[in-house]
């Protein structure tokens, strides 16, 4: 395996502004043996030409046209369609440095890896970046490494890259042979996460880099204005799942503490929707207290997963569990403006 195939699927769904630049970051990588299959998730723009105009410039790209199913549906087709040896994803207003692919497949090939995992770049709509990261005091993972160390840090982070694919190449055999699958992101968060979990305990080794190869980019208009009032349901799906998950695959205690984290991550993010929102101030108050009585969020509040957070958010939740609203409601004010 001198040249293995590396399948880079991108799901696209409306993204006519950003996906020349996405794709033409995979077209032009170093590393040539590649096949890059774009699957229109129902774009209504004008997306699925695009793709189609590509598919007629270079060989190696394949176009899937679909009815819209949304991000996780979308990867599965591109799985479906996929015949590398490994897989990277590319989300469709995101872009990649053009080595990545090569110095992935190089760490990969000399630590006999099964998953490569390296940083990012956040990038603004005005032209300004921030980079993120590995964060680590070694690279190389095996054995119970692999599910005691780094499955469980993903959730929070911990070294710097986090529980979506993105970021990542993964082994294309693993994900075939075993049929992990994508859930929708319609019906529980985190998609990534879950199929993650799935993947992990067939993980025999994990390679970090200690580069920036993602290009994240953070259109200022995607983080919506309006509460999503299905978000606490979706939320307490994606918890109750992935530790199913946990018990069912025999990952480490721990693992379920850092999902809690995450959790509650997600949590916060859905507060600070609803406080940036049109809602008057006294329904927000009260749906912060409606909140607070989500059996599920209550009881995950433990000291082990809250000693995960961060100093604010640790200080949130104290106030949150003693029902401080005002406080509470102050601090997301602060955090969503």
């Amino acid at each position: 395996m001198d040249q293995p195939l590396v399948s880079v699927v991108i799901p696209i769904y409306n993204v006519e502004k950003y996906l020349d630049r996405c794709i033409a970051s995979v077209v032009d990588q170093t590393y040539r043996n590649l096949e890059i299959i774009l699957v229109d998730d129902g774009s209504t723009d004008n997306s699925p030409a695009i793709c189609d105009e590509w598919a007629e410039r270079d060989e190696r790209i394949k176009t899937v046209h679909k009815i819209n199913e949304g991000a996780g549906m979308s990867r599965n087709a591109g799985i479906d369609n996929a015949s590398g040896d490994y897989v990277l994803f590319v989300d469709s207003d995101d872009y990649i440095d053009l080595s990545a692919a090569e110095k992935c497949v190089e760490a990969l090939k000399t630590d006999n890896s099964d998953i490569v995992m390296f940083g990012r770049v956040e990038v603004k709509s005005n032209g300004e970046t921030k980079n993120k990261p590995i964060v680590a005091d070694k690279y190389f993972f095996a054995g119970e490494e692999v599910t005691q160390d780094v499955l469980p840090g993903l959730f929070i982070s911990e070294k710097g890259v986090g529980v979506g694919v993105c970021g990542k190449m993964l082994s294309l055999a693993k994900i075939k042979e075993n049929g992990i699958r994508f859930r929708s992101e319609r019906e529980i968060l985190s998609e990534d996460a879950c199929f993650l979990l799935e993947l992990f305990r067939l993980i025999n080794s994990v390679s970090l880099l200690d580069e920036n190869f993602y290009y994240y980019f953070q259109n200022e208009n995607s983080f919506s204005r309006t509460y999503k009032k299905n978000l606490p349901e979706m939320n307490g799906r994606f918890l109750s799942f992935c530790v199913s998950l946990c018990e069912k695959y025999g990952y480490p205690e721990k693992t379920v503490s850092y999902i809690k984290a995450r959790y509650h991550i997600y949590a916060l993010t859905g507060m600070k929707q609803m406080i940036a929102s049109d809602i008057p101030f006294r329904e927000k108050k009260r749906l912060l207290a409606q909140i607070h009585d989500n059996k599920t969020l209550t009881e995950s509040l433990t000291d082990d997963a809250l000693g995960l957070a961060n100093r604010n958010s640790r200080i949130f939740w104290k106030l949150f569990r003693s029902r401080c609203f005002g406080a509470c409601y102050l601090m997301l004010f602060y955090k969503a403006h």
